[in-house]
């Protein structure tokens, strides 16, 4: 396709545009993500919290349309062609991609999950020995209200990951941290956010990552407001049809309130009632999201997969076998009735 050169008048671009196709015309309406960049006018300043967004929503549409499998290195490639760090930053902090396992010298070799969320730099922290590896003296640390919390949490999680996931293939870690505007952060009543990480990886092409994201609000009356997100990432490679693979991520957003005890009685370690409101959460969530995927998004793959046409005989599936059984008794049910008469 061949097009009119553009003529410029005063400040304005006209292009002979009629001979394009519809295609074209959206590309020179909205450029490829990273080829152009606009600059400020002298004295004008840029529009960085419009951009920035349109910068992030861009990103994160191109991520929804690439394989999972392959999203943290789609990740790493969009973030080579952003300048602002700003945006860098929070789009790390926006998109989940497969945990990573951590092992801690100091707390005998202990393993932890790797995120964003015990990230600061290039060093991660560990939830058992509130070290950051590589060795960063200056890094961010939760208060020693959280950290009693942390530690507990980390253990009743432990137990948990055991009991749904085994203990020979999982791996799990909370993180805590103060929100910013918690100006009581010492008392029992301030809120709080954190993270409840588990990995459970059979190898590399079959795994399950729950990523679940709490903010816990100031207790009020009694009460505390939970705001729980939860993201999974489930991928399944069959050992028959290593070709084939079925991956992707599930995102859920609820909200609970439970009534949570601020007596000076509380223990050190921390109000327990938060561990168990939260862990009640986590458990009704993700039970209903594992159910979600197996019988919404697996089995109706399954469904498609065995309805699809084959070139050649195939394995005979379970409901083909019952349909070839029920064919046959009704045959031989007809040729019974044709032998009495």
């Amino acid at each position: 396709v061949t097009t009119a050169p553009a003529t410029r008048k005063g400040s304005k671009i006209q292009i002979d545009c009629h001979c394009l196709p519809r295609a074209s015309i959206l590309s020179l309406l909205h450029p490829p993500f990273g080829i152009c960049r606009p600059t400020a006018l002298p004295g004008i300043a840029p529009a960085t919290m419009s951009s920035s967004a349109t910068t992030i929503k861009s990103c994160l549409d191109i991520l929804r349309r690439t394989d999972p499998r392959d999203i943290e290195k789609h990740l790493g490639d969009l973030t080579k062609v952003i300048s602002n760090d700003d945006v860098v930053d929070e789009l790390y902090q926006r998109v989940d991609v497969p945990l990573k396992v951590g092992e801690d010298s100091d707390a005998d070799g202990r393993k932890f999950l790797l995120c964003e969320h015990n990230r600061d730099g290039d060093s991660h922290r560990s939830p058992w020995s509130n070290a950051y590896f590589p060795p960063l003296d200056d890094g961010f640390r939760p208060s020693q209200r959280l950290r009693s919390l942390e530690l507990h949490a980390n253990e009743v999680f432990d137990v948990y990951r055991g009991l749904y996931y085994g203990k020979s293939t999982s791996v799990s870690s909370v993180y805590l941290w103060d929100k910013d505007d918690a100006a009581d952060a010492a008392t029992n009543t301030a809120g709080f956010a954190g993270c409840f990480l588990i990995q459970n990886r059979v190898d590399d092409g079959n795994y399950w990552n729950s990523i679940h994201v709490i903010d816990a609000g100031k207790i009020v009356n009694g009460m505390c407001k939970y705001q729980l997100t939860t993201t999974i990432l489930l991928s399944i490679t069959p050992e028959t049809m290593p070709s084939n693979n079925i991956s992707g991520s599930l995102v859920r957003h609820n909200v609970r309130e439970c009534k949570v005890t601020t007596s000076d009685t509380a223990d050190a370690d921390g109000n327990s009632d938060h561990i168990i409101n939260i862990g009640k959460f986590i458990e009704d969530v993700e039970s209903e999201m594992r159910s979600e995927l197996d019988m919404l998004y697996i089995q109706k793959t399954k469904m498609v997969v065995e309805e699809l046409r084959k070139d050649g005989p195939g394995e005979v599936t379970q409901g083909q076998e019952h349909t070839r059984v029920l064919n046959e008794a009704v045959l031989a049910m007809a040729m019974n009735r044709k032998c009495t008469t």
